[in-house]
């Protein structure tokens, strides 16, 4: 049984794949990936999209940003 698992992360400049490690057997959940934003690295949250075929991720914002 293998330990990882192929997720796609779908934003808006289109689509990527990437291996992810399985969470007890299931997808995550949401998890945080540095990504080059403007020429600024920056740490995007995806979460899973539960109405999407297979493990299809979408960027749910901005860890470090206050959304109150």
């Amino acid at each position: 049984m293998s330990d990882t698992y192929t997720a796609t992360l779908q934003g808006a400049d289109g689509s990527e794949e990437v291996e992810l490690e399985l969470i007890s057997g299931e997808p995550q959940k949401s998890f945080t990936r540095e990504q080059t934003i403007d020429g600024q690295p920056t740490s995007v949250l995806w979460e899973l999209d539960a109405d999407a075929p297979g493990a299809v991720y979408r960027p749910g914002g901005f860890p470090e940003h206050d959304y109150a």
